[in-house]
């Protein structure tokens, strides 16, 4: 009898080797979760905005904005003792629309049609945990965005919708805070 050639072992030598790779790289029993669920972590989602209410929309922005995340709390961070901070600077838009940090329709008077807006808060030399926030208060009702908790510091943007339908006529007024303090405003009438 002669021995196997290479031509003959080649198909079960390459099922063995199948078999053995599936019972290593295969989840075990039911009792453990996948791989893809424990192994690497969760990829980042884009930034988001709050909406009034407390609601939170997932958000794409047409720029990568990597230092923003959604705050774990809607409290804002506590210090022991307030520090002044003279680089800081922030302004506050009402905006038709916005494009990454910039304000596409900036509103001095918002059409009584409209039914939503945009507050885009422009900021310079923030700090890595900044909670950055917004608040539209008007006659007889105050919306307050969800805040937002910087990862890294330096200069950025965040945004939130208001749906405004069903407010009345009248001058509104826009604030912006970090860590929970006044940092801009802006006011603008809703017209008829």
């Amino acid at each position: 009898m002669s021995e196997p050639t290479f031509e003959q072992l080649r198909i079960p030598a390459a099922l063995i080797l199948i078999i053995t790779v599936a019972f290593i790289f295969l989840p075990g029993s039911g009792d453990e979760e996948p791989t893809a669920t424990t192994g690497a972590p969760a990829a980042r989602s884009s930034p988001t905005a709050g909406q009034p209410g407390g609601a939170v929309t997932a958000t794409v922005p047409p720029t990568p904005l990597a230092t923003l995340t959604p705050a774990a709390t809607s409290t804002p961070k506590p210090t022991a003792t307030p520090v002044a901070d003279n680089d800081f600077a922030a302004e506050v838009l009402a905006c038709r629309v916005i494009a990454g940090p910039s304000c596409i329709g900036q509103f001095g008077v918002i059409p009584a049609r409209a039914g939503t807006f945009t507050a885009l808060v422009r900021f310079s030399a923030a700090d890595a945990g900044d909670a950055m926030s917004v608040v539209l208060a008007g006659p007889g009702s105050t919306i307050g965005g969800s805040p937002y908790t910087l990862q890294g510091g330096g200069d950025g943007y965040y945004y939130s919708t208001f749906s405004i339908a069903g407010l009345p006529m009248g001058e509104y007024t826009l604030v912006a805070t970090r860590n929970g303090t006044e940092v801009a405003q802006t006011s603008f009438q809703r017209g008829r």
